[in-house]
């Protein structure tokens, strides 16, 4: 028994030690590693508004020991950021261009590390000095009820935004236009954060609104309208056979109460009867509400007289 110990012993012994010299070579060898390093800008004036993105972190290729790596890259310390004074790049253009030599020798003087590297290679930046206006919201793309629903209603959060930029980019911009949606066939309300489509040197505040899209199913209605003459000459009448006639119509369950036969107008016209063969002539609707679809009359033509107004006579 105890010399089954010992052997165990001795081969846990002989792992850990292969293990330690495993390691050791591990971290004396170089490696190339890609790292994530955090960039600031200092000394931002209050009056500066950055109307682009400022990069939180950059790619940093490094050629170095593992042993220095390793903390970084599996211990989770954090790389000592890159940092660079906006006064050093502030000119009259509002435009902050640094080129990737620039970046290396910022890295290489704040790290000590060996730089092979840096993504992107050149970073670009735009501000002002508060200049803005205000621009309307506008949503694109498709969104479509499905068979057998309406659209209600589609809303924005907000119908305008303020944009920052330099005159002349302000100049080009008279919307803020919301990144393209499709919904083609929906059934319910629908919610949407949609970012505003970046434009070069400028920011948006805020960058992003809330689409909403209401539908409403659809239901039939029918509804009793009178036929009325037009333009009949003083003395003259119309009476039809039937007074009055069906219409028929799709209509959004929640407009279903608030349409009655008073949104709807069917009219004769007297010319037309001029011009008529026969006794029968065809009904026309003059005025039809919003958010009806689908509308039939019942019956379509009508028999008709044009007498005289007894009063108009007297």
């Amino acid at each position: 028994m105890k010399l089954r110990k010992r052997e165990i012993f001795n081969y846990l012994f002989f792992v850990v030690l292969a293990a330690a010299f495993w390691l050791f070579q591990v971290l004396n060898q170089v490696y190339e590693q890609e790292i994530d390093v955090p960039f600031v800008i200092n000394g931002i004036p209050t009056n500066v508004v950055m109307t682009s993105d400022v990069p939180p972190t950059l790619r940093v290729r490094i050629k170095e020991k593992g042993a220095d790596l390793f903390p970084y890259v599996y211990g989770g310390e954090k790389m000592p950021a890159i940092e660079i004074n906006f006064s050093d790049y502030q000119n009259i253009n509002g435009h902050i261009r640094i080129l990737s030599s620039d970046l290396l020798k910022s890295i290489a003087g704040q790290h000590g590390f060996n730089i092979l590297g840096v993504k992107p290679d050149t970073l670009e930046m735009f501000y002002n000095y508060g200049l803005s206006k205000r621009v309307p919201v506008r949503w694109q793309g498709t969104i479509e009820p499905a068979a057998g629903f309406a659209m209600s209603d589609i809303r924005l959060s907000q119908d305008s935004v303020l944009v920052y930029a330099s005159k002349q980019v302000l100049d080009t911009i008279t919307a803020a236009w919301l990144r393209p949606v499709n919904f083609p066939e929906i059934t319910d309300t629908l919610k949407l954060q949609c970012a505003v489509q970046p434009v070069r040197g400028a920011k948006f505040q805020p960058s992003s609104i809330v689409l909403s899209a209401f539908t409403d199913r659809m239901v039939e209605k029918r509804v009793q309208v009178f036929v009325q003459g037009v333009n009949f000459p003083a003395g003259k009448r119309l009476r039809t056979f039937p007074a009055q006639v069906n219409v028929t119509f799709q209509v959004g369950m929640k407009m279903y109460r608030d349409i009655t036969a008073s949104n709807f107008i069917l009219v004769v016209n007297y010319e037309d009867l001029l011009r008529t063969v026969g006794n029968r002539c065809h009904l026309a609707l003059k005025s039809t509400p919003l958010g009806v679809s689908q509308v039939k009359i019942e019956p379509n033509d009508v028999e008709f007289v044009i007498e005289e107004d007894s009063e108009t006579s007297d």
